[in-house]
């Protein structure tokens, strides 16, 4: 019983995250991080003609079944007493999050603006968001204990 305890008291300290660790936002472009552009991208600049194109929520949104067993499974880990397998439970959805995130920028579902003529023009591609893969690539997922 203490075993469980134990790992129930454990995983309730612990949150997974999915996005772009500050820590991990740098760019080739200098000027704009990755943390920065994907809070742009997600809330659209109108003073730049930028229209929202929201990537984490509506991903995790469109993921939250599969997402939502794997929780499950850790949870029932961390009722047995496993705490390490309630650990690895968090990391496989912290990752599923991620995958979601990042195939997010050419799922239909995105429902996202095309790029502008302009910008098709300027970049050579009518799909947003996708020109570089830098800002995609940098979604990751961290474990970790809150506060």
């Amino acid at each position: 019983m203490q075993a469980v305890q134990k790992s129930i008291k454990a995983i309730k300290k612990v949150e997974v995250l999915v996005g772009v660790p500050q820590e991990e936002t740098g760019r080739k472009e200098k000027g704009v991080t990755n943390a920065e552009l994907l809070y742009i991208h997600t809330n659209g600049s109108p003073s730049n003609h930028i229209p929202p194109r929201p990537i984490i929520e509506p991903a995790i949104q469109d993921s939250k079944e599969e997402i939502g067993i794997l929780l499950k499974e850790a949870i029932l880990k961390a009722l047995e007493g496993d705490i390490d397998g309630a650990m690895a439970g968090m990391e496989k959805a912290g990752l599923q999050g991620e995958n979601a995130a990042k195939g997010w920028f050419t799922n239909p579902k995105n429902n996202w603006a095309g790029n502008a003529e302009s910008t098709i023009k300027q970049k050579g591609s009518s799909k947003p968001l996708i020109d570089t893969a830098q800002l995609r690539k940098s979604i990751t997922h961290v474990v970790k204990k809150k506060g």
